[in-house]
């Protein structure tokens, strides 16, 4: 993903032939999600799919300075993944 991403953008998450060939497309910004540990503004959203699995589209939303909040699968499955704690790094 690009450090300033726009919608639109679609990239290669990793590439290993045959193994690993994950893709990416941002959807959105700005988005809200409620999550067990607490609400969510101003979202990044992504579309992740491969082509390894052409049946299994998935949603993840990423919050700034913090990463992923919450991973759905919107095509081929239900599953939902969701940021439940986390716990900030020491000050140096």
């Amino acid at each position: 993903m690009r450090a300033h991403p726009r919608v639109g953008d679609a990239y290669r998450q990793e590439y290993y032939r045959g193994q690993a060939e994950d893709m990416a497309k941002v959807l959105r910004t700005g988005a809200s999600e409620r999550v067990p540990l607490r609400s969510f503004e101003g979202l990044l959203v992504t579309q992740e799919w491969s082509p390894l699995e052409p049946k299994v589209v998935e949603e993840k939303y990423y919050a700034k300075g913090l990463g992923l909040v919450l991973e759905r699968t919107v095509r081929g499955g239900s599953d939902r993944t969701e940021l439940l704690s986390y716990q900030a790094a020491p000050s140096p």
